[in-house]
């Protein structure tokens, strides 16, 4: 599993005082791009070849200003274009699509990207 950290910012409060909702997507989408740097799958933008496809959050608690967010993050399924990214954060979990840009379609899971997931 890969732990990723962020601090609460003032920009990331809404008007009751705690992070908004909205928010918790930036927090899961930073620990995932730093999940696949970490495991050297995607060390550049042009390498991060992958779309959204599903996002589903369930909220547990208030996180406030001063708080710090741990977000930890594995590969829990891998389908052949897609896995899922189970994040801790609240709870998450996010359905991912490899997907090549320049000729618009999703494409299989790199052989690289599978061994370095599953590890």
């Amino acid at each position: 599993m890969f732990v990723h950290r962020e601090a609460v910012r003032f920009r990331d409060l809404d008007p009751m005082g705690h992070v908004n909702n909205a928010v918790f997507l930036t927090y899961i989408e930073s620990a995932r791009v730093a999940f696949l740097r970490h495991l050297g799958a995607a060390p550049t933008l042009e390498d991060m070849g992958i779309i959204v496809a599903r996002v589903e959050i369930d909220f547990r608690a208030p996180v406030r200003l001063g708080d710090e967010v741990e977000v930890t993050v594995r590969a829990s399924r891998f389908g052949d274009k897609s896995f899922v990214d189970g994040n801790v954060v609240a709870e998450a979990k996010t359905v991912l699509v490899t997907y090549d840009y320049s000729k618009r379609e999703p494409v299989p899971i790199p052989d690289e990207w599978r061994e370095k997931l599953a590890a």
